[in-house]
Protein backbone atom coordinates (compact mmCIF):
# COMPACT_ATOMS: atom_id res chain seq x y z
CA UNK A 1 0.00 0.00 0.00
CA UNK A 2 1.11 3.41 -0.78
CA UNK A 3 0.55 6.55 0.99
CA UNK A 4 -1.03 9.61 -1.16
CA UNK A 5 -0.80 13.28 -0.91
CA UNK A 6 -4.11 13.16 1.31
CA UNK A 7 -3.06 10.38 3.76
CA UNK A 8 -5.67 8.13 2.97
CA UNK A 9 -4.11 4.99 1.67
CA UNK A 10 -5.44 3.28 -1.13
CA UNK A 11 -6.16 -0.26 -0.74
CA UNK A 12 -4.68 -2.97 -3.40
CA UNK A 13 -7.53 -4.75 -5.32
CA UNK A 14 -6.44 -8.49 -4.52
CA UNK A 15 -8.67 -11.46 -6.78
CA UNK A 16 -11.45 -12.42 -4.51
CA UNK A 17 -14.48 -14.53 -4.39
CA UNK A 18 -17.11 -14.07 -6.81
CA UNK A 19 -21.01 -14.51 -6.48
CA UNK A 20 -20.77 -17.43 -9.15
CA UNK A 21 -20.45 -19.76 -6.33
CA UNK A 22 -23.83 -19.05 -4.65
CA UNK A 23 -25.68 -19.26 -8.11
CA UNK A 24 -24.52 -22.69 -8.13
CA UNK A 25 -25.52 -23.60 -4.81
CA UNK A 26 -29.20 -22.28 -5.98
CA UNK A 27 -28.47 -24.09 -9.21
CA UNK A 28 -27.80 -27.24 -7.74
CA UNK A 29 -31.06 -27.94 -5.99
CA UNK A 30 -33.69 -27.86 -9.02
CA UNK A 31 -31.55 -29.32 -11.10
CA UNK A 32 -30.75 -32.73 -8.69
CA UNK A 33 -34.52 -33.02 -8.08
CA UNK A 34 -34.65 -32.85 -11.81
CA UNK A 35 -32.31 -36.36 -12.13
CA UNK A 36 -34.20 -37.75 -8.88
CA UNK A 37 -37.45 -37.46 -10.76
CA UNK A 38 -35.78 -39.02 -13.84
CA UNK A 39 -33.99 -41.43 -12.22
CA UNK A 40 -37.48 -42.58 -10.89
CA UNK A 41 -39.39 -42.59 -13.78
CA UNK A 42 -36.63 -44.79 -15.80
CA UNK A 43 -36.88 -47.83 -12.94
CA UNK A 44 -40.57 -47.14 -13.28
CA UNK A 45 -40.30 -48.45 -17.15
CA UNK A 46 -37.97 -51.10 -16.51
CA UNK A 47 -39.78 -52.65 -13.19
CA UNK A 48 -42.08 -55.61 -13.68
CA UNK A 49 -45.67 -54.53 -12.64
CA UNK A 50 -47.54 -57.43 -13.43
CA UNK A 51 -50.69 -57.42 -11.87
CA UNK A 52 -50.13 -61.67 -10.70
CA UNK A 53 -46.36 -61.86 -10.77
CA UNK A 54 -46.77 -65.42 -8.78
CA UNK A 55 -49.29 -67.34 -11.05
CA UNK A 56 -47.91 -70.19 -12.77
CA UNK A 57 -49.56 -72.23 -15.39
CA UNK A 58 -51.14 -75.40 -14.37
CA UNK A 59 -53.33 -78.53 -15.60
CA UNK A 60 -57.05 -77.49 -15.92
CA UNK A 61 -58.32 -80.69 -13.81
CA UNK A 62 -56.21 -79.60 -11.13
CA UNK A 63 -57.67 -76.19 -10.86
CA UNK A 64 -61.62 -77.40 -11.50
CA UNK A 65 -61.11 -80.15 -8.98
CA UNK A 66 -60.06 -77.66 -6.56
CA UNK A 67 -63.44 -76.13 -6.64
CA UNK A 68 -65.71 -79.17 -7.16
CA UNK A 69 -65.69 -79.09 -11.25
CA UNK A 70 -64.69 -80.43 -14.13
CA UNK A 71 -63.78 -79.49 -17.17
CA UNK A 72 -66.78 -79.41 -20.04
CA UNK A 73 -66.75 -81.45 -22.78
CA UNK A 74 -65.38 -79.06 -26.03
CA UNK A 75 -64.28 -76.26 -25.09
CA UNK A 76 -61.14 -74.42 -26.19
CA UNK A 77 -58.71 -72.17 -25.61
CA UNK A 78 -58.31 -72.86 -22.44
CA UNK A 79 -55.86 -71.55 -19.89
CA UNK A 80 -55.80 -72.37 -15.98
CA UNK A 81 -52.92 -71.14 -13.01
CA UNK A 82 -52.08 -71.41 -9.42
CA UNK A 83 -51.67 -68.91 -7.42
CA UNK A 84 -49.10 -68.78 -4.85
CA UNK A 85 -49.45 -67.78 -1.37
CA UNK A 86 -50.43 -69.12 1.87
CA UNK A 87 -53.60 -70.57 0.57
CA UNK A 88 -53.85 -72.04 -3.19
CA UNK A 89 -56.01 -70.01 -5.41
CA UNK A 90 -56.87 -71.24 -8.46
CA UNK A 91 -57.96 -69.65 -11.78
CA UNK A 92 -59.73 -70.89 -15.34
CA UNK A 93 -60.59 -69.59 -18.25
CA UNK A 94 -62.00 -71.37 -21.61
CA UNK A 95 -64.79 -70.85 -24.01
CA UNK A 96 -66.99 -73.60 -24.03
CA UNK A 97 -70.26 -74.24 -26.33
CA UNK A 98 -73.23 -70.85 -24.90
CA UNK A 99 -75.86 -74.13 -24.97
CA UNK A 100 -74.00 -76.43 -22.23
CA UNK A 101 -73.26 -74.12 -19.56
CA UNK A 102 -75.93 -74.78 -17.60
CA UNK A 103 -75.60 -78.63 -17.50
CA UNK A 104 -72.31 -78.23 -16.68
CA UNK A 105 -73.01 -75.86 -13.60
CA UNK A 106 -75.56 -78.05 -12.34
CA UNK A 107 -73.38 -81.51 -12.73
CA UNK A 108 -70.85 -79.25 -10.48
CA UNK A 109 -72.68 -77.82 -8.30
CA UNK A 110 -75.77 -80.31 -7.80
CA UNK A 111 -76.91 -78.51 -4.57
CA UNK A 112 -76.87 -75.46 -5.85
CA UNK A 113 -76.32 -72.33 -6.05
CA UNK A 114 -77.41 -71.59 -9.75
CA UNK A 115 -76.11 -68.88 -12.43
CA UNK A 116 -77.78 -65.67 -12.02
CA UNK A 117 -77.57 -62.78 -14.68
CA UNK A 118 -78.23 -59.98 -11.93
CA UNK A 119 -75.69 -58.63 -9.57
CA UNK A 120 -72.84 -59.78 -11.28
CA UNK A 121 -70.66 -56.81 -10.80
CA UNK A 122 -69.50 -55.92 -14.02
CA UNK A 123 -71.33 -54.93 -16.50
CA UNK A 124 -69.76 -57.18 -19.29
CA UNK A 125 -70.52 -59.99 -17.56
CA UNK A 126 -73.61 -62.27 -18.69
CA UNK A 127 -74.24 -64.65 -15.65
CA UNK A 128 -72.15 -65.38 -12.31
CA UNK A 129 -72.16 -67.74 -9.07
CA UNK A 130 -70.84 -67.52 -6.12
CA UNK A 131 -70.63 -71.08 -4.42
CA UNK A 132 -69.41 -71.76 -0.96
CA UNK A 133 -67.63 -74.55 0.52
CA UNK A 134 -69.75 -77.91 0.92
CA UNK A 135 -68.36 -80.13 3.85
CA UNK A 136 -65.01 -79.61 3.37
CA UNK A 137 -65.46 -81.03 -0.44
CA UNK A 138 -64.50 -77.62 -1.83
CA UNK A 139 -63.39 -74.33 -2.15
CA UNK A 140 -64.65 -71.35 -2.51
CA UNK A 141 -65.82 -70.88 -5.91
CA UNK A 142 -66.68 -67.61 -8.02
CA UNK A 143 -67.62 -67.99 -12.06
CA UNK A 144 -67.90 -65.76 -14.35
CA UNK A 145 -69.87 -66.22 -18.04
CA UNK A 146 -69.60 -63.67 -21.20
CA UNK A 147 -70.97 -64.44 -23.99
CA UNK A 148 -68.61 -64.40 -26.80
CA UNK A 149 -70.84 -64.88 -29.64
CA UNK A 150 -74.38 -66.93 -30.12
CA UNK A 151 -72.51 -70.17 -29.90
CA UNK A 152 -69.55 -69.71 -27.25
CA UNK A 153 -68.83 -68.17 -23.80
CA UNK A 154 -66.06 -67.12 -21.99
CA UNK A 155 -65.88 -68.95 -18.84
CA UNK A 156 -63.51 -67.69 -16.37
CA UNK A 157 -63.54 -69.82 -13.07
CA UNK A 158 -61.68 -68.92 -9.45
CA UNK A 159 -61.52 -71.41 -6.66
CA UNK A 160 -59.93 -70.54 -3.21
CA UNK A 161 -59.55 -71.21 0.22
CA UNK A 162 -59.84 -67.90 2.90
Amino acid sequence: MTATQTGTRVEQRVPGRTRWGVFLAILAVPTLVVAALVALVVAWFFTDDSVAPDVKETSCAEALAFGGAKLPAGTRDTWCGLQAGPEPRYEARFLMPRGEIDAWVAAGFPQGPKLRTTQCGDAQVDACLNADPVAGERAFVQIEITHASRNWSEVRFEAFRR
